[in-house]
């Protein structure tokens, strides 16, 4: 018997599930600063920073506090592009899960996990917007006590197993560079890397952010999970 209990959405879970795209979304904005810290137009600016501040002031301890609040101002715009990045989110497929996906006689669906009463992970699958004729895997999310026990593998099959009682024959799905684990999770249930691309926007380019179009087609049915 499982631990825990994949059903569909009820509005209910509004708030819940919101607030676990969110946490699961901050996670990863510390990785992001380490990115930008090493790249090398970062790590040049930081140099003529320090060495700017040490011509002005001939002090290392001046420089090091310079540098220090360059650093910190960094990490806190890393931080602030990522809250735009979750309200980007809530805005969009999130900011109204019932019509986003669970409309009478539509091929998409919302599912939560439940444990005690809690929700602890969600999955969502709808048409693809940037493909016409696939359907997107989005909002894989499992709380951070619950992860590799299974439960993400459990959902995108319970996500899988609908398209393919819809006759769906085609399933892509976005994710991150920095989302490592989840893309041995991919590689685990049949998907496969198709493309590799920088976020379109500026702080993305700035960094190199790459984004991992990842795809699963059906042969007979998505037996690979």
């Amino acid at each position: 018997m499982s631990w825990y209990r994949i059903r569909e959405y009820r509005d209910a879970d509004y708030s819940a599930v919101r607030t676990l795209y969110s946490t699961g979304f901050r996670e990863h904005a510390e990785t992001v600063y380490l990115l930008a810290l090493k790249q090398p137009w970062t790590q040049a600016a930081l140099c003529g920073i320090f060495l700017l501040i040490y011509v002005l002031s001939g002090s290392f301890l001046t420089c090091i506090i310079g540098v220090g609040g360059v650093m910190l101002a960094g990490r806190v715009a890393v931080q602030y592009i990522f809250e735009q990045g979750i309200q980007l989110g809530l805005s969009e497929d999130l900011l109204d899960i019932r019509t986003s996906y669970m409309q009478t006689g539509s091929r998409s669906c919302f599912w939560v996990a439940e444990l005690k009463g809690s929700i602890v992970g969600t999955v969502g699958i709808l048409p693809c917007v940037e493909e016409p004729g696939a359907w997107e895997l989005k909002r894989i999310s499992v709380k951070r006590e619950f992860r590799g026990r299974g439960l993400a593998k459990a959902l995108c099959k319970t996500a899988l197993e609908f398209v393919a009682r819809h006759d769906v024959k085609r399933v892509v799905l976005f994710t991150s560079m920095v989302q490592t684990d989840a893309h041995k999770l991919y590689d685990s249930i049949g998907f496969k890397k198709e493309k590799e691309f920088v976020w379109p926007s500026l702080p993305a380019r700035l960094i190199n952010f790459m984004v991992f179009k990842y795809a699963h087609s059906r042969t007979g049915g998505f037996m690979s999970c």
